[in-house]
């Protein structure tokens, strides 16, 4: 068995924690915050005072971060991991970000003599703390299946993609269509409610139909309850977090010379929503932001 690490416990860092308990395995946990520490304590993990303290007693190291900044604080902070001994040590950066900055993570890692895996994962908190995500690997071979039953135990689905890069690839992909759909969503329902249907029953009959994605049965609630201006609906995925992923996506395609023009065009939604205060909603709820923004 691993001692296994656990590198920030926000909100899918904290269910990944509870499932690797949950399974019987040795976590120890650190975040900046301290006190977002103190759950997972309670219910047996260790807590960390400092990265060196969490890399010196545990085998697997996995990280987990909301941005890019936050991912340099980690690696490249004077007390980071560049810091470190990693001698014997496994990193597996579960983060979403750019495929230029999970290679560089990499070779932060290479340089400092340790063992680098990339995971994104897909899911939220629920598959989180179910042990349902879907993990799109990258790395050596050899170092993933040193830790291939760690992913076990926390993705229904796990696929070895080949070097660092791909992974973050098909994670960008998947992502795609879903931030393109929220938006869809949103514009569909004021073609019916503007026509006179109440958006309840509009909603209930998309759900029913060939216009709902997967996701949207899983969402259909909050979003009914936005639309109401109930309040404190929490969020697995935010609107920020929407905006940063369509902005590496369209990285992305620059890269190669594309012009990503349904994601291109998405973005001016979610860059207004960011900017009238919607930032911590739920990404679902920009089908009611668009809703409300184009209702006669």
């Amino acid at each position: 068995m691993n001692k296994i690490g656990l590198c920030g416990t926000g909100k899918m860092g904290l269910e990944i924690a509870k499932r690797l308990l949950d399974c019987g395995q040795l976590v120890t946990a650190w975040n900046r915050t301290q006190s977002k520490v103190t759950p997972l304590i309670e219910l047996g993990a260790k807590g960390a005072t400092n990265i060196s303290e969490l890399v010196k007693n545990n085998d697997v190291i996995l990280i987990i971060m909301g941005n890019d900044i936050a991912l340099d604080y980690i690696y490249e902070n004077s007390e980071g991991l560049k810091s470190q001994d990693l001698r014997n040590k496994i990193i597996i950066e579960l983060s979403t970000t750019s495929v230029k900055k999970m290679k560089s993570l990499e070779q932060t890692i290479i340089s400092l003599k340790g063992e680098f895996i990339e995971c994104p994962v897909g899911g939220s908190t629920k598959p989180a703390r179910d042990g349902n995500l879907l993990g799109l690997v990258g790395g050596n071979k050899e170092t993933f299946e040193k830790i291939e039953h760690v992913l076990k135990l926390i993705c229904k689905r796990y696929d070895y993609l080949g070097e660092v890069g791909k992974g973050t690839a098909m994670k960008l992909a998947i992502n795609l269509p879903l931030m393109v759909y929220w938006q869809a969503l949103g514009e569909a329902m004021s073609i019916a409610t503007n026509s006179g249907i109440k958006f309840d029953k509009a909603l209930d009959i998309m759900m029913d139909s060939s216009g709902a994605a997967k996701v949207a049965h899983l969402k259909s609630n909050i979003i009914l309850q936005a639309i109401k201006n109930e309040n404190d609906l929490g969020s697995t995925f935010n609107v920020s977090s929407s905006l940063k992923d369509i902005n590496l996506m369209i990285e992305e395609g620059e890269k190669f010379n594309n012009q990503l023009h349904v994601i291109k065009s998405t973005k001016s939604y979610v860059q207004a929503a960011v900017n009238e205060g919607w930032s911590d909603h739920d990404a679902s709820l920009l089908s009611v932001y668009i809703n409300k923004k184009l209702s006669n």
